[in-house]
């Protein structure tokens, strides 16, 4: 993801977390962060970072920038609020929104240890601000058309890309080029 910041680029990370993308960003870049957890804030501040506490739903939050990044955010996002998550990223990005986003190939539901994998995963995607459920992943199937059709918030004339990494899926909307 950080390869497509460029230097002089600023760079907005809703729902950003301890704030480690910061650490793969161009020297020359500006990095603005914020999350609803004030534990990864905390942490974020005391290793330097430009961060604040703030709700990704609250359009009071974001600052126009030249790109956008998120990174595992959607699914800590009950589906029907997924779409002003990303109508707020959308109209802050100058140049680029990226999202990235984990999805597996198949999932298995009716596999004997889907029970298991089912509470690990949200209880390892507690983080004291929201209630993952692990119907809020994305198949494959499902977060590549989410990407084709841009979330619903996204219009069609909008370029985009989409690259995998590992099971993550990253969709980048390219709005200038420069």
């Amino acid at each position: 993801m950080s390869s497509f910041v460029k230097k002089g680029d600023r760079v907005l990370e809703p729902a950003c977390g301890p704030a480690n993308l910061a650490n793969f960003l161009p020297v020359d870049s500006h990095y603005t962060g914020f999350d609803t957890n004030e534990d990864f804030i905390r942490y974020a501040l005391k290793k330097k970072k430009d961060v604040f506490i703030g709700n990704v739903l609250d359009k009071k939050n974001y600052q126009t920038c030249d790109v956008v990044i998120t990174c595992d955010i959607l699914h800590h996002l009950k589906p029907r609020k997924r779409e002003t998550f990303i109508r707020n990223c959308f109209a802050s990005a100058k140049r680029l929104l990226i999202i990235c986003e984990p999805a597996e190939k198949e999932q298995k539901t009716n596999s004997f240890f889907y029970p298991i994998k089912k509470y690990l995963t949200e209880w390892s995607e507690r983080d004291g601000t929201s209630n993952v459920k692990m119907h809020y992943f994305f198949s494959y199937r499902e977060l590549t058309a989410q990407i084709k059709n841009g979330f619903g918030a996204i219009p069609s004339s909008v370029k985009r890309e989409t690259k995998e990494i590992g099971d993550d899926i990253i969709g980048v909307f390219i709005k200038t080029v420069r």
